[in-house]
């Protein structure tokens, strides 16, 4: 489990980097492992990691080219990362790669752009 946690921090860090290279990416959310069904459906032991990284640029925020960077950036790195069509001023990626998922968010009201990402369920 810690392996995969590791990963995906490193990978969000990278990519968080990578978007906005003059600032230093931030972990905002990294609980550790947790069980997202004990309560609902009697998982038990089955676990995850739910990790976010924020970073952004306050003097020329551009959301569209923000979540274009970061998918690029993803893609680059070996996830397959798809773009959706703005909704309302949100920008969204969703990438995966071998069961691990990320979901990239800028605003056009916001200069962050936020990278959460969660490992496989691991029983």
């Amino acid at each position: 489990m810690t392996d995969g946690r590791e990963f995906l921090r490193s990978e969000l860090l990278a990519v968080a980097e990578a978007v906005v290279p003059d600032q230093r990416p931030v972990v905002t959310h990294d609980p550790g492992p947790v069980n997202p069904g004990v309560l609902f459906d009697g998982r038990g032991s089955a676990t995850v990691c739910r990790v976010t990284v924020e970073t952004g640029n306050p003097r020329s925020p551009d959301p569209a080219a923000a979540v274009e960077a970061a998918a690029g950036a993803l893609r680059a790195r070996g996830w397959t990362a798809d773009v959706a069509p703005p909704e309302s001023g949100h920008y969204r990626v969703a990438a995966s790669r071998a069961g691990f998922e990320v979901a990239v968010h800028a605003w056009s009201a916001d200069w962050r752009i936020t990278f959460t990402g969660e490992t496989p369920v691991v029983s």
